[in-house]
């Protein structure tokens, strides 16, 4: 009598959990300008670089420019529905020819801050990927998300 195959039993690949950390356009203060925006989009964008390259992070990295966008009530709604776990936001403050930028990072599960940091008349420095600036943002933010776990 012929029995039929029985199908390969799967075992499902193990799913890393990692948190989707939407970075977001870091914003000029009042009075900061066009200048001041630009400069806080391009810091932004250098942090959404250095994290992506972190492997000790685990983190999952989300195109947000529309979460800027959003209306500040629609925020919450649309991070729960992408399942976003973390927000990391910021502001740039002018002062004189050193700006300076105040960045925190916002657990999505609560709203809480879980970390923050002023950069006093260190804006422009945070641009620069190698520098001890940047290496002091991405330190903290991938220590702070170590202490709470993933979604």
């Amino acid at each position: 009598m012929h029995q039929p195959a029985l199908a390969p039993h799967r075992i499902p690949a193990p799913s890393p959990r990692r948190s989707l950390v939407a970075v977001l356009p870091f914003t000029a203060a009042a009075g900061g300008g066009e200048g001041l925006h630009l400069l806080g989009a391009e810091i932004a964008d250098a942090l959404r670089e250095q994290l992506a390259r972190d492997p000790a992070l685990q983190a999952i990295l989300i195109s947000s420019d529309f979460l800027a966008k959003a209306p500040p009530h629609a925020l919450e709604l649309i991070c729960r529905e992408l399942g976003v776990g973390y927000v990391i936001s910021g502001k740039c403050h002018p002062q004189g020819a050193r700006p300076s930028l105040y960045v925190e990072l916002a657990d999505t599960r609560e709203w809480h801050i879980r970390w923050a940091h002023f950069y006093g008349e260190q804006a422009h420095d945070l641009l620069d990927a190698e520098g001890a600036p940047m290496a002091h943002l991405v330190a903290a933010l991938r220590r702070t998300l170590a202490e709470h776990p993933p979604r």
